[in-house]
């Protein structure tokens, strides 16, 4: 296989109304991960395809377990690579106190790869408490690149920004098989904005004396 040919992008809340994390104190709009349809966050499945959570537990098998910032269930990064890309997300953790977390599968089925990112971002507690979490997710097979994101980091990286980087930074390396380049494009661009945003909401020395 030579790459992605093509980009998905989904990043909303994090559950159907799941109550999960810090969430907006009124509701807002999402898309389906399974249709795309905009709905309200608050509902308890998509008012179309009647897309739920419980639906995807019913499909697929538990949650595979996390070994840290990088799990490569594909088996396509070194343990070199691996490194690389965990040190990034290490300091962006450290530097923005943001959880970024690196996914490659084999393949997503029976499920989209839109739906899998969705499922187990809510399913390992991406981001922990305040939902200041970002998946990218790998899938092989189905040649997608996915992200999700949690509430905290929303107002910092919109749709069409992470849309543009995707495709800009990470898609090109993925086509041509560099997988590892790719995902570590993915998590140091998307870091930059994170830790940017951090260090413009932290007080300077003199702010937190006088």
């Amino acid at each position: 296989m030579s790459g992605l040919s093509q980009t998905s992008v989904y990043h909303g809340p994090d559950s159907l109304n799941m109550n999960r994390g810090i969430r907006p104190t009124s509701p807002k709009l999402m898309k389906c991960p399974s249709c795309g349809t905009e709905i309200s966050d608050r509902v308890d499945a998509c008012p179309n395809c009647t897309f739920t959570l419980a639906i995807l537990d019913r499909q697929l098998p538990p949650p595979p377990l996390r070994s840290g910032y990088v799990n490569d269930f594909a088996g396509v990064l070194s343990r070199g690579e691996v490194l690389r890309i965990e040190q990034r997300c290490y300091e962006v953790l450290i530097r923005a106190k943001a959880e970024l977390v690196v996914v490659t599968v084999p393949t997503t089925a029976p499920v989209k790869p839109s739906e899998y990112v969705f499922w187990l971002a809510n399913r390992w507690d991406l981001g922990g408490p305040e939902n200041r979490g970002l998946m990218i997710l790998l899938a092989l097979e189905e040649r997608r690149v996915e992200s999700e994101v949690g509430y905290s980091l929303e107002p910092i990286i919109t749709d069409e920004e992470s849309l543009r980087i995707l495709q800009e930074h990470v898609v090109p390396f993925l086509r041509e098989g560099n997988y590892a380049e790719g995902l570590y494009q993915a998590v140091d661009v998307l870091g930059q904005i994170i830790e940017g945003a951090q260090e413009r909401r932290e007080p300077r020395w003199w702010e937190k004396i006088f």
